[in-house]
């Protein structure tokens, strides 16, 4: 986008070589009485044809035509050719277009950033949604709260476990829904409960033609889609084989990383492997077509679901009341257990 200066230096750019009718203060004011005359200009220019631009215009014919008329006595200059088939720009009527078009986009960012002044959502309640149990839980629970208290502004800040972490540190979240025990210091937590990671794997051979439970030598085979690297879901199955077989998922057979599951089930959909994916995401494509839902040979592999927040935040009673009200209003059997 052309900035405030660049749109000068083509003024003056503009002035020298259209020249005679060009005055200095025109430059002086970025071209402020040429305002209405932008639109003419980018409308010819896209049409090629007078009687279609004076039409897209709302101006009669003649009318345009005199306005041109009185654009090119301004500029000394001659900016249009009239043919057979419409009109053809000069050089200078190039050059004219080519400014009235940055104009116009500066024009239009303007206007965008001036409508964005009024388009502000203070919010008095600041909370991290994790990407799969938040998402599933903390929209309707402010549904809820926000019928209680019609006053209260929440701002639910969805993101990943790592990221949801530094802004708790840094002051940004009253409190976070997370889906891993954070053990950072100055972070408290209280589990509200747990939740099973399922499997789901391609309808094709092999996936769909081993016996269940699926063998772990059989699953460090097939090829494995991983879930973003520093979730709480990754670290969630990496403490199950290590404690148990005393692997890690570095050893299992990764073909790719995709960083949300609503991807790892399409990748698993078009065969290119198996996935481990939440729960509350999983029931979401339970009878999903091209897909099969297969059990290991281990214990279930469960995660928990965290409120967390920073003991050094001073966290408003409003805030504290929602938190309070997240853990009294769970619906009745979302978790396994309850922390």
């Amino acid at each position: 986008m052309m900035g405030f200066h660049s749109a000068l230096a083509e003024c003056g750019r503009l002035k020298g070589r259209i020249g005679r009718g060009w005055q200095d203060e025109a430059c002086e004011g970025a071209w402020p009485m040429l305002l209405d005359d932008i639109e003419i200009f980018t409308v010819i220019s896209e049409t090629k044809s007078l009687s279609q631009a004076a039409e897209r215009l709302y101006m009669s014919r003649p009318g345009l035509s005199q306005k041109i008329a009185n654009i090119e006595a301004r500029y000394g200059t001659k900016l249009y050719v009239r043919t057979s088939t419409g009109v053809v720009p000069t050089a200078a009527g190039q050059i004219v277009t080519k400014f009235a078009k940055k104009i116009a986009t500066l024009e239009t960012a303007l206007s965008a950033e001036l409508a964005a002044v009024d388009e502000h959502f203070d919010s008095t309640i600041e909370v991290g949604m994790s990407m799969n149990d938040g998402v599933a839980l903390l929209p309707a629970l402010v549904k809820r709260f926000h019928d209680l208290h019609p006053d209260a502004l929440v701002h639910l800040d969805a993101g990943y476990e790592p990221e949801l972490m530094e802004k708790l540190k840094s002051g940004k979240l009253d409190f976070a829904l997370l889906e891993n025990q954070p053990l950072d210091d100055g972070i408290s937590r209280e589990t509200l409960g747990y939740k099973r990671l399922l499997f789901c794997a391609p309808d094709r051979p092999p996936y769909n033609s081993v016996p269940q439970p699926v063998k772990i030598e059989t699953l460090l085979e097939w090829p494995m889609i991983i879930y973003e690297w520093n979730s709480g879901r990754h670290m969630v199955g990496n403490r199950h084989f290590r404690e148990r077989y005393n692997l890690s998922l570095t050893d299992h057979n990764m073909v790719a990383r995709f960083d949300t599951h609503e991807a790892m089930v399409n990748g698993a959909k078009a065969g290119l492997g198996w996935a481990s994916i939440p729960e509350c995401v999983a029931e979401r494509y339970r009878n999903e077509p091209g897909l099969i839902w297969f059990k290991i040979d281990t214990d279930p592999m469960r995660y928990p679901v965290d409120l967390a927040w920073h003991t050094g935040r001073v966290i408003s009673p409003l805030a504290l009341e929602f938190k309070d009200f997240i853990r009294d209003n769970v619906p009745a059997g979302y978790f396994h257990g309850r922390g």
